[in-house]
């Protein structure tokens, strides 16, 4: 049975689909004490920074496994992006990457004054962006000026219907997977008080949330999609039909890749 050290070195090798963006920098850093690197393209624009969340079922993934993704995503975006390094479980559960992400984002905020700040997730980082954004209303600081997700993890109670219905669809993820992970993140902690799909959120940044059809987690998004729209006028949700989960991080140059990041790209700019 493999270890949580050899399941985190696996993951990494899909760093290694394809070559990083060449013109764009990256740099490790200390912010607020946690470990995250700056990922720097050429003419970035000078007042805003998004940060970006990873997936790896709170268990997985660096920037190793992301860097390349998120080369791509600072290039097509124009925009200096932090890749936070987040406490991994289960060594570390519940709520050590919640308190990294947020430590990282009142630094900003201090250091950064009138940047603009936004956040995009995939997969658990998805629902990492959630739960930080509960925590900002509840300290009454302001707000990311926007969030984008891919294929994220919201739902904890991994109940949904797609799990069944996608299951013959989807060669990422499963019960099996998400339902240890979820555990294992969670070691301690009131599930009901800590899932981000059960959080009360009084309102939200404007949010493009996607997703592919061939996913379990597909209803994570259409769900979200349901509470967030009644509180963020400009919340949208774009299905991507016959893509997998996080498919980005597989091929970014695939057409549907390609659509993503420049649908992203849309939605960043638009948001004033």
């Amino acid at each position: 049975m493999k270890n949580i050290q050899q399941h985190r070195e696996e993951f990494d090798q899909l760093g290694n689909l394809y070559p990083a963006e060449a013109s764009v920098k990256v740099e490790q850093t200390l912010v607020n004490g946690v470990n995250s690197y700056w990922v720097t393209p050429e003419n970035a624009i000078t007042d805003r920074i998004i940060i970006y969340l990873h997936g790896g079922v709170y268990a997985l993934g660096s920037v190793r496994s992301h860097g390349s993704l998120v080369s791509h995503i600072a290039n097509k975006l124009k925009t200096t992006i932090l890749f936070v390094d987040y406490a991994l479980a289960p060594e570390r559960p519940y709520p050590a990457a919640n308190n990294d992400v947020f430590a990282v984002y009142t630094a900003l905020l201090k250091d950064h004054p009138g940047y603009k700040l936004g956040f995009i997730g995939d997969s658990a980082g998805g629902g990492l962006t959630v739960s930080t954004v509960s925590e900002i209303l509840k300290q009454q600081l302001p707000l990311p000026y926007a969030v984008a997700m891919i294929s994220p993890w919201i739902d904890l109670n991994c109940d949904n219907l797609s799990y069944e219905s996608n299951k013959a669809k989807d060669p990422i993820l499963g019960i099996h997977i998400l339902g240890g992970a979820a555990k294992d993140y969670l070691s301690g902690a009131i599930p009901g008080a800590v899932n981000p799909a059960d959080l009360a959120l009084s309102t939200f940044p404007p949010v493009l949330i996607t997703v592919g059809t061939n996913e379990v987690l597909f209803d994570d998004s259409l769900n979200f999609y349901d509470i967030v729209k009644g509180l963020q006028p400009n919340s949208a949700l774009t299905i991507y039909d016959d893509q997998y989960h996080v498919w980005p991080l597989a091929n970014v140059h695939s057409e549907a890749s390609q659509r993503l990041l420049t649908e992203m790209d849309g939605f960043f700019n638009s948001v004033k």
